[in-house]
C-alpha cells in the first residue's frame, strides 16, 4: 500500500494494486541494493498470496471498465512468484499453479441455487482467468490432464459452461474430457439439465452456445470415420455414440409423458432444435452429420418394440400425422432434412428388414414423410411392390405384414397423400395378374394371411376385402368362400352391417367425421366422375350388381331426389339418363321420379 495526506494533512494508508507498485519499482527501482524500498518489495514477494496475484493477473484481462492489453509483466510476475512457491513447497510447479488455478475457478463458477449458467460478472472473470492461464500453459506451469482430475475430484464435476469455456480457450479439450472416468454419466445429466432449463433472454444465446458446442464435438467424435470406413478414436467413439443414445431415449420418454401430461416437454424440444444442418463445420463433416442422422432415426424406429403386430393394426388409426406428438414429428423432420426422399425410403426398407421395430413410431414416420414430400408416394408405391414381390416369391410373411401396414398407413392420410386402401388393394390384387394368382400355394397365403388378420382387423378393411375381394380362379372360388364367410361373422360380432359402407368410402374417415350420409358422397362423387369422364364409373356399375340392395335402397333413392328439372340438362339428368339407359333404375323408380319432378317443377312455378 501507499501513503497519501489526508485532508487533516495527517497520512493515511491508500490501496494499490500489487501489480501497480511492481511496475513502479520495476522503473523506478535504484541499481543500488538496500534501500528500504528494496527490502519492501522482496517483503511483499515473500508474503504475496499467489492466488490473489493470480485474480489481480485475470482481472486486469476481463476488463472491468475498458479492454486491457495482457501484461505480459504481471504474467512474469505470476510464473516467478509460482516457481518461489513451486520450490518452497518442494511440489512440481504444476501441482501448485493447479492447485491456485483450481481454488479461483470454483470461487468464481459457485452458482445460485435453480441457476445453470454464470451471472456476466462472474463470466467475464472467469474469461480473464483463462486468458491468463493460457500463458501459463504455454509456458509448461499448467497440465490440462491435471487440471481436470482435479476439478473432478471425488466425482464432484463442475457445471457444463465451465467446461465450454475451458475447451473453447483450449485449455481442456472436451475431446479429452470425454475420455476421462465418469464422464458419461454426469454429461448426460447435465445436457438434460441445461436443456430443460428456461434461460432469461440475457442467457439464452449463451445456453444455446454451450448446448452446439457440446453436440458438435459429440458427432464430430463419434461419428467422423478414416478413408478406410474406420474411426478415428473407438473408445472415444463408443462414449460420444452412448452419450447421444442416452440423450435420444430421454427426449423419447419426454414424448411419450408430453402425449398425456398438459405440460409441455421444454428439455425436449430444445435438444430437437440444436439437430439441424447447422451442425456442419469445422467439428462435424457433412458425411459426419449423415451417419449420426441416420443412426438416430435407426434408434427412433427401434425405440422399445413393445407393440405386437396384432396392436398395430387395431390402434394404426390413431397415429396418422394429425394424431402424432407435435415433438415426434418435430424430431422426424429434422433427421430427415439432410436425406432425400429415396434415401428415406431405403434406409426404412433396410431398418424394417433388420430390425425389430416400434410400429408406432415407424407409421407416424412414414406419415411425416409422406405430409411433408410430395414425391414420396412414388417412392412408396416402390417400396410396396418390392415388399409384396418379396413376399410371394419366398413367401415371408414379415413383408407382406409390413406391406398392408405401410399401404393403409398411407391411405390414413387422405387421397391427396396417397390412394386409398380400396384402390391400392384392388390394384394388388383384384386382377389375374396379381402375384398371389400364379399359384395355388400363393393364394392360399394370401388368404391365410387375410384370415389370421380377422380377429384384428377394423370393420373398414373387411368391408373392402369383401367388396373388392381378391382375383381367385374358378377352381379356387371355395377358398375364397371361406375367408369370405369368416369375414362377415366378424363383422356380425361387430354389429357392423356390410352395406353401410359406401361406394366411394374413404377408410380414413371415421364416421362421426361425416357431416353427409355416406350414399350423399356417393351420389356426388359418381355425378362428378361421369361429368369428368362422360361415362358411369365402373365402382357404380358394380354395386348394381353386387350390392343390388344399397344401390337400390339407399343410392338411387339419393340420386332420384324430386327436384324442378332445368330447361336444358344439366350433368346430374345426363347422369341419371345413362343409368337408364343401361337399365340400372327400375322404370316403376324412374316414373316415379319423374312425376315427382314435375309437380315439382308446377309447385315453383305456381301453375
Amino acid at each position: 500500500m501507499a501513503l497519501s495526506p489526508s485532508a487533516s494533512g495527517s497520512l493515511v494508508p491508500q490501496k494499490r494494486p500489487v501489480s501497480s507498485l511492481f511496475v513502479g519499482r520495476e522503473v523506478k527501482r535504484p541499481k543500488c541494493g538496500g534501500s528500504v524500498q528494496e527490502a519492501a518489495l522482496r517483503f511483499l514477494l515473500q508474503n504475496q498470496n499467489v492466488e490473489d496475484l493470480l485474480t489481480e493477473s485475470s482481472s486486469s484481462l476481463s476488463g472491468s471498465t475498458e479492454p486491457l492489453v495482457p501484461s505480459t509483466l504481471s504474467a512474469s510476475l505470476l510464473m516467478g512468484e509460482l516457481k518461489r512457491e513451486s520450490e518452497r513447497r518442494r511440489v512440481a510447479l504444476t501441482t501448485v499453479t493447479v492447485g491456485v488455478f483450481v481454488q479461483r475457478l470454483k470461487k468464481l463458477t459457485r452458482l445460485r441455487a435453480n441457476e445453470e449458467l454464470l451471472t456476466s460478472p462472474d463470466r467475464a472473470q472467469l474469461c480473464g482467468l483463462l486468458e491468463s492461464s493460457r500463458e501459463l500453459l504455454s509456458q509448461g506451469a499448467l497440465c490440462p490432464k491435471l487440471l481436470w482430475k482435479e476439478l473432478t475430484r471425488e466425482e464432484k464435476f463442475p457445471k457444463l459452461e465451465v467446461v465450454f469455456h475451458l475447451h473453447s480457450y483450449n485449455i481442456v479439450s472436451l475431446q479429452d474430457i470425454l475420455e476421462s472416468p465418469g464422464v458419461r454419466s454426469w454429461l448426460v445429466s447435465e445436457l438434460k439439465t441445461l436443456c430443460s432449463w428456461s434461460p432469461g433472454d440475457d442467457h439464452k444465446q449463451v445456453q444455446e452456445q454451450v448446448l452446439t458446442l457440446v453436440l458438435q464435438v459429440l458427432v464430430g467424435s463419434g461419428f467422423e470415420v478414416s478413408e478406410e470406413g474406420t474411426s478415428l478414436n473407438k473408445r472415444l467413439c463408443g462414449v460420444c455414440s452412448s452419450v447421444l443414445d442416452q440423450t435420444l431415449f430421454w427426449l423419447l420418454e419426454a414424448v411419450e409423458k408430453n402425449e398425456t401430461s398438459s405440460s409441455p416437454a421444454t428439455g425436449a424440444q430444445t435438444w430437437i432444435e440444436l439437430l439441424d444442418s447447422t451442425l456442419c463445420g469445422t467439428l462435424v463433416s457433412a458425411e459426419a452429420l449423415r451417419r449420426f442422422f441416420k443412426h438416430c432415426l435407426t434408434k427412433t424406429l427401434t425405440y422399445q418394440p413393445r407393440l405386437t403386430v396384432s396392436s398395430a393394426i387395431e390402434l394404426q388409426n390413431q397415429w396418422t400425422f394429425a394424431k402424432t406428438s407435435p415433438l415426434l414429428t418435430n424430431l422426424f423432420c429434422q433427421l430427415s432434412m439432410v436425406f432425400s426422399v429415396e434415401q428415406l425410403f431405403s434406409d426404412l426398407q433396410q431398418i424394417l428388414s433388420t430390425h425389430e421395430v416400434n410400429w408406432r413410431h415407424v407409421l407416424s414416420f412414414l406419415s411425416t414423410v409422406l405430409v411433408y414430400n410430395s414425391s414420396a408416394q412414388n417412392s412408396l408405391t416402390e417400396l410396396l411392390d418390392v415388399l409384396l414381390r418379396a413376399a410371394f416369391q419366398s413367401y415371408d410373411l414379415e413383408s407382406v405384414i409390413t406391406a398392408f401396414l405401410l399401404a393403409r398407413q398411407g391411405a390414413l392420410e387422405g387421397p391427396a397423400v396417397f390412394p386409398s386402401y380400396s384402390d391400392w388393394f384392388k390394384r394388388c390384387f383384384g386382377a389375374s395378374s396379381s402375384p398371389h394368382a400364379s399359384s395355388k400355394k400363393a393364394l392360399v397365403f394370401l388368404l391365410k394371411f387375410l384370415s389370421d388378420l380377422v380377429p384384428f382387423e377394423p370393420p373398414q378393411y373387411l368391408k373392402v376385402h369383401l367388396l373388392h375381394p381378391p382375383f381367385v380362379p374358378l377352381k379356387h372360388r371355395s377358398l375364397l368362400q371361406e375367408y369370405v364367410s369368416l369375414a362377415k361373422t366378424r363383422l356380425s360380432d361387430l354389429k357392423e352391417s356390410l352395406e353401410d359402407m359406401g361406394l366411394y368410402e374413404d377408410v380414413s374417415a371415421a364416421p362421426t367425421e361425416q357431416s353427409q350420409r355416406q350414399e350423399e358422397l356417393d351420389v356426388e362423387k359418381a355425378v362428378s366422375l361421369f361429368e369428368s369422364t362422360g361415362r358411369i364409373s365402373a365402382t357404380v356399375m358394380e354395386a348394381s350388381i353386387f350390392r343390388r340392395p344399397y344401390f337400390l335402397t339407399r343410392f338411387l333413392p339419393v340420386l332420384l331426389t324430386p327436384r324442378a328439372l332445368p330447361n336444358k340438362a344439366d350433368v346430374r339428368m345426363k347422369f341419371i339418363e345413362a343409368l337408364k339407359k343401361a337399365e340400372k333404375i327400375p322404370p316403376a323408380q324412374f316414373s316415379s321420379y319423374v312425376e315427382s319432378c314435375e309437380k315439382e317443377k308446377h309447385n315453383d312455378t305456381g301453375v
